[in-house]
């Protein structure tokens, strides 16, 4: 089984363009578990640990949506660090602190994302690497899940990526980078494929 996550939305927001993403990505492939996290620096990573101790995933993608950005973004590196200038949906701020206070200052993903940017890049897609997740929930997340995996020896293959606002998104800020939400499923779909190779998963 291979398990996605997404974010509900947040920031005042009535769409999360990872929501988009995995709700089409669902109704393409017939291999994943779709869950929604609360955008909520606690909360997001206490869901999804609760659910792997219910079933062991054979892959593991967390989705979050990065505003600005114009590619599709796997991400390297999660930071022990939690800084946020605006709040969750738990009305929460961030004011800059360890995420885990006798945890190790990064994880690296569990994803060949040297191996999906070159593929994907070369097929001609919109995909580019990224070297941090911020500071804000999806961080959280993706270290929190990192440690989890780390501290239980969990054979897990898992990471993070970053989606591209949709265009339904930009009728409220003018000017913002989008990318279809069919072609970021497209992408989330290549990188769970090459994934499941370079794993050796199911």
């Amino acid at each position: 089984m291979i398990l996605v996550s997404h974010f509900d939305p947040f920031g005042g927001q009535i769409i999360n363009a990872s929501r988009e993403v995995a709700v089409l990505l669902s109704s393409v492939r017939d291999d994943l578990k779709i869950i929604e996290l609360p955008t909520a620096f606690e909360d997001s990573s206490l869901l999804l640990i609760s659910e792997l101790t219910k079933e062991t995933p054979d892959l593991l993608v967390m989705l979050g949506q990065a505003e600005g950005r114009t590619h599709v973004t796997p991400e390297m590196v999660a930071i022990n660090w939690k800084e946020s200038s605006t709040e969750d949906n738990n009305g929460y701020l961030a004011r800059g602190e360890r995420i885990s206070p006798e945890g190790p200052v990064a994880f690296f993903t569990g994803l060949p994302v040297k191996k999906i940017v070159e593929t994907l890049q070369s097929e001609g897609l919109p995909v580019s690497l990224s070297l941090t997740a911020g500071s804000f929930v999806c961080n959280c997340l993706f270290f929190s899940i990192m440690e989890y995996i780390d501290v239980n020896g969990l054979d897990i293959p898992a990471g993070f990526v970053h989606i591209p606002c949709v265009p339904l998104q930009a009728v409220w800020k003018r000017a913002l980078p989008t990318m279809d939400a069919l072609l970021s499923a497209r992408i989330i779909s290549r990188i769970i494929e090459i994934s499941i190779e370079e794993n050796n998963v199911c």
